[in-house]
């Protein structure tokens, strides 16, 4: 049924019309029959009742609170059809308290019916609290008063996590939460996406420890009415938001900030003061008792500035920069460069930092110029990359400016975008690539004790020696390295067989090493 033509539901607003006449779902009721989409699911019931019916039933001799804990992990269209197993399960999922709905974005079944789903399981469903509430669906504003009504029955039930992921088709479709919402004692966790924030009285979640928040027009004032009315909260993200360009978060309590992306709509252009250049293109970040700060994903047009970070432990550093100006190259590669050297110099003090594929190119840029970076005192050091050729100068450059690090991590992920400078000089040089490389330029390893690497790159297709050359490097220079890591892919698999992996060991092994201590080991 498509969306167009099921109007059963969107006519209709708080009228309770949606609710079946039968006290709960059987096989032959409607809701049942909602996600039961092949004709067969009745006599597989049967033959499985048959066979379960033969054997002492050990699931359902576990109390009722084990078994609704189990529930719990599943989504309501698979709770509900346990209903059918036996007479003792056909009402305990009513009594569920952890409700989760999904529709997909692919699925053959209207959107509208999924909508009446929800209000006939809220319906039956009379638990006595909800510990989590999830709704994911394709939203518009014609359900925005049945989505309402979720989360007066949320708030009813004193819900503790709240989950709603809604996909529209724009910025002008998001739902509003609704003024019921902002106040609210119990809830712990709250996860929005296309969900505006609102509140005309404040807000006050004295319980709320995380939040997140997904594809949403932000205020300055939204922000500090977050901090303000949520003294437990410990960790925010915000993600692809849009229409703030300062991030204050003057919070005792917040200890983790992540900025995932910012994207501008065209229309934002327009609507914000005639400030200078710069000041239109800044992302502020304001955040001083924050000791953990993640910034990943794409900033469209924007640049991010950090602000009274001293409190800074844990930083990472795994995004890229998109900009519509491409008559103007040159002028942003020098952009690029003096925005991520200002966020080392505001970086300088943490002791944990992590670097992306993208800004290791911009690195890469710095060196070939013979542009200085500032120092650092991590000594934790993680790089979210493969490790390319031509992003070989700019590990160059960041291991030069952090001398005291003693791990070294390169993960092999990143948000993945190739910096366009980076291809010219992959292209057109080679004195800052392959083998040769760390011939003529000193590898600053003093203080590294654990080299990691993961060995996506390591198979017969892949050239390597830029790598295998960096690691000799290190075993050369490494006066207190203790190991090497190798390890397989995420997955536990090696994308290499067995005699590649022992030639590429051998080639490690022969390499002359400054310290008596290190051994190269292979995990996973």
């Amino acid at each position: 049924m498509s969306e167009s033509s099921d109007s059963s539901v969107s006519s209709h607003s708080a009228s309770p019309v949606y609710a079946p006449s039968s006290p709960a779902y059987s096989p032959s009721s409607r809701a049942y029959h909602y996600f039961s989409d092949h004709s067969s699911d009745e006599q597989f019931i049967a033959n499985r009742r048959r066979k379960i019916d033969k054997k002492p039933d050990r699931l359902s001799a576990l109390p009722d609170s084990l078994i609704l804990h189990i529930l719990s992990f599943l989504r309501m269209k698979y709770v509900i059809r346990t209903g059918a197993l036996s007479k003792r399960w056909r009402l305990l999922w009513t009594s569920a308290q952890t409700l989760i709905f999904r529709h997909s974005a692919q699925s053959n079944r209207g959107v509208s019916e999924f909508v009446k789903f929800i209000n006939d399981t809220l319906t039956l469903c009379q638990p006595s609290k909800l510990n989590k509430f999830s709704v994911e669906f394709s939203y518009n504003k014609r359900y925005v008063n049945h989505v309402n009504i979720w989360m007066i029955v949320a708030k009813t039930k004193s819900v503790e996590v709240l989950d709603l992921y809604f996909r529209t088709r724009g910025f002008d479709e998001s739902y509003s939460l609704p003024q019921i919402m902002y106040s609210n004692v119990s809830l712990r966790e709250l996860s929005l996406c296309n969900c505006n924030l609102v509140p005309k009285e404040g807000i006050n979640w004295p319980a709320l420890r995380v939040l997140v928040i997904k594809y949403a027009k932000l205020s300055l004032d939204v922000v500090d009415a977050i901090c303000s009315g949520c003294p437990a909260l410990e960790s925010i993200k915000f993600s692809m938001c849009y229409g703030i360009r300062r991030f204050h978060i003057d919070s005792e309590s917040v200890k983790k900030l992540v900025i995932s992306g910012y994207w501008q709509p065209e229309q934002e252009d327009s609507d914000e003061d005639d400030d200078d250049d710069n000041d239109r293109k800044d992302l502020s970040i304001w955040a001083r008792n924050v000791t953990s700060l993640e910034i990943r994903g794409c900033f469209h047009k924007k640049i991010p500035v950090l602000d009274n970070v001293q409190a800074l432990v844990d930083a990472k550093l795994n995004f890229f920069r998109t900009t519509n100006d491409y008559e103007n190259r040159e002028s942003g590669f020098r952009t690029d460069q003096k925005m991520l050297k200002d966020l080392l110099v505001s970086l300088q003090h943490v002791e944990k930092l992590s670097i992306g594929s993208w800004c290791l190119q911009v690195l890469t840029v710095l060196e070939a110029t013979n542009s200085s970076c500032p120092r650092m005192r991590c000594k934790y050091l993680n790089l979210s990359t493969r490790l390319e050729e031509w992003e070989v100068p700019g590990l160059a450059i960041l291991l030069q400016s952090c001398p005291q690090v003693e791990i070294l991590n390169i993960s092999g992920k990143s948000y993945y975008e190739v910096y366009d400078l980076g291809w010219s000089f992959k292209e057109d040089s080679n004195d800052f690539i392959g083998e040769s490389y760390w011939v003529s330029r000193p590898c600053l390893v003093l203080h590294l004790k654990t080299l990691r690497i993961n060995c996506s790159w390591m198979c017969e297709n892949y050239h390597s020696e830029h790598i295998i050359s960096f690691m000799e490097a290190v075993l050369k220079n490494g006066i207190v390295l203790e190991k090497i890591i190798l390890t397989s892919s995420d997955n536990g698999r090696w994308y290499s067989s067995t005699q590649h992996r022992r030639r590429v060991t051998e080639k490690l092994l022969s390499f002359p090493r400054s310290s008596k201590d290190a051994v190269i080991l292979f995990s996973g």
